[in-house]
């Protein structure tokens, strides 16, 4: 054996040397074999393109990648060549992709292979299972534990593994017998652990002793020591262990430990292994055992261990890893045993020596792969399985891949491992032959393509089969009722519920639902129609008749088969009766059906779904009974949960409590009204009263919101459960525990509360007029007809509400019609008895409504006749339609009414959508007439009513989202009307205006435009305007236009200075002394002048107007403040330029002294040239009114010509009311006039100063002697009324200014004069107040014309007594009524021109006014209103009418 294991050395030797030669001397000793070089040509056998192959992942996807092949890139070059040949073959025989993957050892294949994470590592954590994901690879991938980037786990083929009996005790986690592993059979070669001696130490001790050193019994003797270091020289020399100490926390070093262990090996201090033999050396086995350098714990030589140590050999075993092995015995410093494995080129150039120790340590070497990389290629599996390599046939490799590595003959051993393999390859080729298959014979599922000259899988729809004239495999197609995967050997039943009608399936078609096959091999499916109508099965590859049933949303029939599911019913499909849905009760009717076969009628439930459950047909909640579930059972009340239950105390309760609290209600509001008197009620007792009117009337809208078809959802739903009580719904005050609640009763109960009401209110009446007001039940009728009045306007919406119900039927899936608030009641002829009772009853009461509102109308129509008539009675009784609102008005009520009646009136709509569209709508109509009249009295409670109709209206907006539209197309068209109206009224409006502007410039509304200062000219400007109407009325030319006068548009200037530009004719400008000191009359003038010359211009300029300059246009603007005439366009340069046109501008001059002479001509001047000359001068009027036959003069002060023309437009408006009597119309006494002994009465236009007038003290003097009726008229607002004081004052100044001029007479005589003349009730008529309109006007002109009709006036007489000269007590109380009146118009200090003898007291808007012994006179001062609260009784007829003015 010596001798041949020295062959074997010597063979070795032989070999080295050749190959030494031959990569020494040129490249032709490479290409003697091959003809090439690796570097210049790469490929080695063929130039086929390799692909890659398909792999199935563990998450069920196939990937297509390479071939990963275990390479070890060092130290292991018999795995790394034979990895090498297996990847050539592979790549250019077999076409396959291959990809190298380091595999430094066995571990990390076997780990690699079994899905462990960290296997580069030697680690195993298990990452990848069946259900791995690509985002887990791709997350193990970046933190560096996974080696690919693909959901793949880290497979590999590896071409070299033993048998590892240590794996299930290093790796306990890993169930190895389910890892995905097969083995492809023997690599061919063994695996061999030795233990090595260097060869010259083995030649020195043969020549030298004669001892062989590569013999296991020379170990045996202490003469062996003499030729190795000691383990104290090595420990000396810095040899130390790869792991110190005898255990290690890695649990691969501590399996190899332990199993040291175990053979009887013994661990030193120094981390040394001694066999039991140089264990037994005890502490001197340093010096007395031979060295033996290990490589690593993890590969682990158990048999060569085991043998060392039975054999007795001395030996002392320090691991101390892969490199510093690698460098102690390639560096031949120390002598030293050291153990490697055969098969191996690492220390092939030293040449070592095996020791040759007892027994077998040889190893087959297998080839282990990954199942599924198998299963995707069957050539490749049939090379795996053939791949074997000799050990001779390895060392042919080996050697030259040795002497290559030493040489540093290549970059990199993969370079190396490539040229060595292929060389190997070229020279074996009848080897590798052997190892691929015939092409032509394939295996079972496959067949030879001989276009590809190699075998394919038979395609899906074929099976591999022999022909009769064939001996290979083809591929035939599959026939009918049969299918064939891919790669079948023959073909597959189709199972039952499946078919393939046609041959080459490679899977059997389910049938589809509605279709059965019942046996295996079916070619088609059967219909479920053929067994009953209309059914099918409920999943698709039925395999029996019995799957055959009704789908879903149909029921069987045994007349029809399969009948569609009505709305309303729950067919979850099957052979058995339908359900009920939730929210819809069903009802049997076998009468209905045909055959005997039941009919369903659905209706669907009222108000809660909840009250319907989701079960059988006819089935209520618990505790409900009757047709859609409405009823609660006897003694039972409803609950929130839809079910009914049983009534406990507090259920009769409430329903007492609130009986209670309205015949209180309607107590405490009789008692108020009983009280209450409208001269007493405060502002904040009406706005009460009104706030508490809009609630009530909100929450009756809301109640009828309420019973639309929509479903609401909390907390919306509760608050409307909860307002139905104050549409009479006392079912809301659990009234079932009191009272019976059938339909028929519960509707007319109802209706019944109204009359409840009137009878509590007619039992209240009785008992307050007999103990309160001694059974005067006629004076108190008023406070009755008000009491029932007020409540039926309160509760007039619930009602109509409770009225209607009956004609608000809901139409159901079964096509009958039940009526809404009443589901067990039918509508029309279907209801019977009761639905006809039911209807009689709502017609009368809503005719009964409609006859309380036409009622009111009528009282409101007749209202204003009754006031003027003073109908006490009247206004008490129906104050309650009236109080709330203005008095101006009072008609309001009626918008409120009929709101009221409408709005309960809408629920007669047939759906929900237009209900809410209609309700909208009247909520809009009645805005804007809210908006537009401001009717409350209480100014505040406009804004309240504003604000809740706009939330109102927003939460039927809101309200509309919950309804679910039946018929959208009806909604589309409607929102396309009400978009193409918008449109629509924009045309019409720009048409009006287009046309209202072609219209102007042919003939303009009016035909003089006044423009005038009213301080300084606005009774002239009156006076100039009745002129110039009664002239234009008269002209053909001018017919159906007017005069306007700015005054008529006080607050719009953007209006007035649009009448200047577009609606006037001629402008007349009277040019009064302030007049350029107005913004808005300079607007007025600019606007003029821009128009120029189309627009006439006509000034008067008053006696005491001056031009303006060149200096006072040029610092125009240092002046005037104009900026309010910036917003319409008119600036600063436009005014200037309008003040050089106005220097220049002609016009007519205004005398001194204004005569009705003088009035006529400005007038006739203007109208000069626009009016025909046949058709008189326009005066005759006046001139009538000049005749000197006149009994009734007009006084005025002469010297001012507003008052001179208030006493001109007076006497114009009375003229047309004496036609019949012509003596009675007034003319105007002229200041150089005397009083003409025919005057009877005189009408002195009173003004401050005017007493101190000599033309007007004469003229008073004149008609004192005459001793004619005097008649004060109040022609200024400002006028004060001479008191005591003035009077005392004016008999010491009067002499001194009327004496010079002529007036003589005693001042006290004239002192007396001015108090007998200020005794009378002065009428006040002053046309320059800004709202002294022209009706206001003649109303107090037809007042004056009475008077002076009925002749009732006092006569003046000059001298007597002095005390006449004070007014008494009665008459300046009157004169302070009037006064008053006249004050509140001038809007000035209403303290002024009180008399002294009269105290006053004034509280906020109240002034009183109190004479011992008369009664109180109170006045109002409300915003924009005077309101008498009580007459006093010297207050005449003739003076009724003023005062309520």
């Amino acid at each position: 054996r010596i001798r041949n294991e020295r062959s074997v050395n010597s063979m070795k030797a032989l070999w080295l040397s050749k190959i030494l030669v031959c990569f020494t001397s040129s490249s032709s000793c490479w290409a003697s074999s091959a003809n090439c070089t690796f570097k210049s040509c790469p490929v080695c056998l063929s130039d086929r393109k390799p692909m890659p192959i398909v792999t199935e992942g563990p998450d069920g996807k196939a990937y297509t990648t390479a071939f990963r092949i275990g390479r070890n890139e060092r130290h292991w070059d018999s795995q790394s060549l034979t990895s090498t040949v297996l990847g050539i073959v592979m790549a250019e025989e077999l076409g396959i992709a291959v990809e190298y993957v380091p595999a430094f050892d066995v571990t990390a294949a076997m780990l690699s292979m079994s899905n462990c994470e960290n296997w580069m590592k030697g680690e195993c954590r298990r990452m990848l299972t069946d259900n791995a994901s690509a985002e887990a690879a791709a997350s193990a991938f970046a933190s560096g534990s996974k080696l690919f980037k693909d959901p793949l786990p880290d497979i590999m083929f590896h071409p070299e593994v033993t048998g590892w009996a240590d794996k299930d005790r290093v790796y306990p986690t890993i169930d190895w017998a389910k890892t995905p592993l097969t083995t492809s059979g023997p690599i061919g070669y063994h695996s061999t652990d030795h233990l090595y001696v260097f060869k010259e130490l083995a030649e020195e001790a043969l020549n030298d002793t004669g001892l062989v050193l590569d013999h296991w019994r020379s170990y045996t003797t202490p003469s062996v020591l003499r030729y190795f270091d000691t383990p104290r020289e090595l420990i000396a020399a810095g040899v130390t262990p790869e792991t110190r100490g005898c255990s290690s926390s890695d649990e691969l070093v501590q399996a190899g430990m332990d199993a040291h262990t175990e053979l009887g090996y013994t661990c030193t201090q120094d981390s040394w292994w001694l066999t039991p033999s140089c264990a037994a050396m005890g502490d001197a086995w340093k010096d007395a055992c031979v060295p033996v350098l290990d490589d690593h714990w993890g590969f682990d030589k158990r048999a060569l261990y085991q043998n060392m140590a039975l054999s007795g050999m001395r030996l002392a075993k320090v691991t101390v890893g892969y490199d510093l092995q690698y460098q102690l015995i390639m560096s031949s410093k120390h002598k030293a045993l050291f153990h490697w494995w055969d098969t191996d080129t690492m220390f092939l150039v030293k040449q070592p020596l095996i020791v040759n120790v007892p027994g077998n340590h040889e190893e087959p070497l297998s080839k282990v792969a990954h199942q599924p990389t198998l299963v995707a290629n069957e050539r490749l599996k049939v090379l795996l399985r053939s791949l074997t390599i000799p050990n001779d046939k390895l060392n042919e490799m080996l050697y030259p891949a040795a002497v290559a590595r030493n040489a540093q003959l290549f970059d990199d051993d993969s370079q190396m491992f490539q040229k060595v393999a292929c060389d190997w390859l070229r020279a074996n080729s009848e080897l590798v032959l052997s190892w691929l298959p015939d092409f032509r014979v394939c295996a079972p599922g496959h067949a030879f393509d001989a276009y590809t000259s190699k075998c394919k899988v038979c395609p899906s729809g074929t099976y591999s089969a022999k022909k009769t004239s064939s001996r290979f495999l083809e591929c035939v197609p599959c026939p009918r009722g049969h299918f064939c995967v891919g790669g079948s050997v023959s073909p597959i039943l189709c199972p039952r519920g499946s078919y393939a009608n046609a041959s080459g399936h490679s899977e059997c078609a389910h049938c589809l639902p509605g279709r059965y096959a019942d046996t295996g091999g079916a070619t088609d499916c059967k219909s479920c129609q053929d067994i009953i109508a209309g059914s099918t099965t409920l999943f698709s590859a039925a395999a029996s008749r019995d799957d055959c049933t009704c789908p879903e949303q149909t029921y069987h029939r045994q007349d029809s088969g399969c009948t569609h599911c009505g709305e309303g019913l729950h067919c979850p499909g099957g052979l058995g009766a339908p359900l009920q849905a939730e929210g819809y009760y069903g009802m049997v009717l076998p009468e209905y059906g045909m055959d005997g076969q039941e009919w369903f009628f659905m209706f669907e439930c009222h108000a809660d779904a909840r009250r319907c459950p989701h079960a059988r047909l006819g089935l209520c909640a618990s505790g409900r009974t009757g047709l859609a579930c409405a009823e609660c059972q006897a003694g039972l009340i409803p609950l929130d949960d839809g079910t009914c239950g049983e009534c406990n105390g507090g259920s009769h309760a409430i329903f007492i409590l609130a009986c209670i609290g309205v015949a209180s209600a309607i107590l405490a509001l009789y008692l108020h009204l009983d009280n209450n008197v409208i001269a007493k009620q405060s502002q904040s007792m009406l706005l009460a009263g009104i706030v508490f009117s809009v609630c009530l009337h909100v929450l009756q809208q809301l109640g009828t919101v309420g019973t639309t078809r929509i479903e609401w959802v909390d907390p919306v739903s509760s608050m409307l459960d909860f307002v139905r009580v104050f549409s009479f719904d006392i079912e809301v005050l659990s009234s079932g525990c009191i009272i019976s609640q059938t339909p028929m009763w519960m509707y007319v109960l109802k209706l019944f509360i109204a009359l409840t009401i009137v009878a509590i209110v007619l039992l209240v009446h009785v008992a307050v007029v007999l103990l309160r007001h001694r059974g005067c039940f006629r004076e108190r009728l008023p406070t009755l007809i008000g009491s029932v009045g007020t409540l039926l306007l309160l509760f007039q919406m619930a009602i109509v509400n409770a009225s209607v119900p009956p004609f608000e039927c809901n139409t159901h899936p079964s096509k009958f019609s039940t009526v809404a608030q009443y589901p067990t009641i039918m509508c029309g002829e279907d209801g019977g008895q009761d639905w006809q009772t039911m209807a009689i009853i709502g017609i009368c009461s809503v005719l009964l409504v409609c006859a309380w509102v036409s009622g009111c109308l009528f009282v409101i129509y007749r209202l204003p006749k009754q006031t003027k008539d003073n109908c006490e009675f009247y206004m008490r009784s129906f104050t309650f339609l009236f109080a709330r609102f203005k008095p101006d008005h009072y008609w309001f009520s009626a918008i409120l009414i009929c709101r009221n009646l409408l709005v309960p009136l809408a629920q007669l709509l047939p759906d929900s959508t237009s209900q809410l569209l209609c309700l909208q709508c009247l909520q809009v109509l009645y805005l804007i007439a809210a908006v537009h009249f401001l009717p409350w009295r209480v100014h505040l409670a406009n804004y309240l009513d504003c604000i809740v109709t706009i939330v109102l209206m927003i939460f039927l907006s809101c309200a509309a989202l919950f309804v679910n539209i039946p018929d959208a197309e009806s909604i589309a068209w409607i929102s396309w009307i009400l978009i193409v109206l918008i449109f629509v009224v924009n045309a019409i409006v720009l048409c009006f205006g287009h046309l209202q502007f072609l219209f102007r410039r042919f003939r303009k509304p009016f035909s003089f435009f006044l423009c005038h200062h009213k301080a300084g000219a606005g009774a002239f400007a009156r006076l100039l305007k009745l002129h110039l109407t009664d002239l234009t009325s008269r002209s053909s030319r001018h017919q159906h236009q007017t005069v306007f006068a700015d005054s008529d548009e006080p607050e719009n200037l953007s209006h007035i200075l649009d009448s200047v530009i577009s609606q006037s004719e001629q402008i007349v400008v009277l040019m009064s002394n302030d007049f350029l000191l107005r913004p808005w009359c300079l607007g007025e003038l600019v606007a003029a002048h821009l128009q120029q010359p189309s627009l006439k211009t006509m000034p008067v300029f008053w006696p005491d107007f001056i031009r303006p300059d060149d200096a006072y246009i040029s610092k125009f603007a240092l002046c005037m403040d104009c900026d309010c005439l910036l917003s319409h366009g008119i600036t600063i340069a436009k005014i200037q330029s309008m003040l050089e046109w106005l220097r220049v501008l002609p016009g007519l001059s205004l005398p001194a002294s204004v005569t009705g002479d003088v009035v006529s001509r400005i007038a006739a001047n203007i109208v000069d040239g626009f009016v025909d000359q046949n058709e008189g001068n326009g005066d005759d009027l006046l001139a009538s009114n000049q005749s000197q036959t006149s009994r009734v003069l007009a006084i005025a002060d002469n010297s001012n010509t507003e008052i001179v023309a208030t006493a001109w437009i007076l006497c114009k408006m009375i003229a047309p009311l004496t036609a019949q009597d012509p003596g009675f119309a007034p003319r105007c006494l002229e200041e150089n006039g005397s009083v003409p002994e025919s005057a009877e009465t005189c009408m002195f236009i009173l003004s401050n100063g005017a007493f101190y007038k000599p033309s007007f003290v004469r003229h008073l003097i004149q008609a004192a002697r005459l001793q004619t009726m005097a008649l004060p008229i109040i022609g200024h607002a400002g006028f004060r009324f001479p008191g005591k004081a003035f009077l005392s004052e004016y008999q010491h100044t009067a002499s001194s200014m009327l004496t010079p001029r002529g007036i003589c007479e005693n001042p006290k005589v004239l002192a007396q004069l001015i108090g007998r003349l200020c005794e009378e009730v002065a009428i006040a008529f002053a046309p320059k107040c800004y709202f002294s309109t022209d009706d206001l006007l003649r109303m107090k002109a037809r007042a004056v014309s009475d008077r002076l009709v009925k002749r009732q006036m006092p006569r003046l007489v000059l001298g007597g007594d002095e005390s006449a000269a004070v007014p008494s007590e009665k008459s300046a109380l009157a004169s302070q009524r009037d006064h008053l009146i006249a004050e509140h118009e001038g809007r000035h200090n209403v303290n002024q021109g009180l008399p002294s003898k009269v105290p006053f007291q004034r509280e906020g808007r109240v002034l009183t006014a109190e004479t011992p012994g008369e009664p109180v006179t109170k006045v109002n001062f409300g915003k924009g209103e005077v309101v008498i609260e009580s007459f006093d009784s010297y207050f005449d007829d003739d003076d009724a009418e003023i005062a309520c003015l």
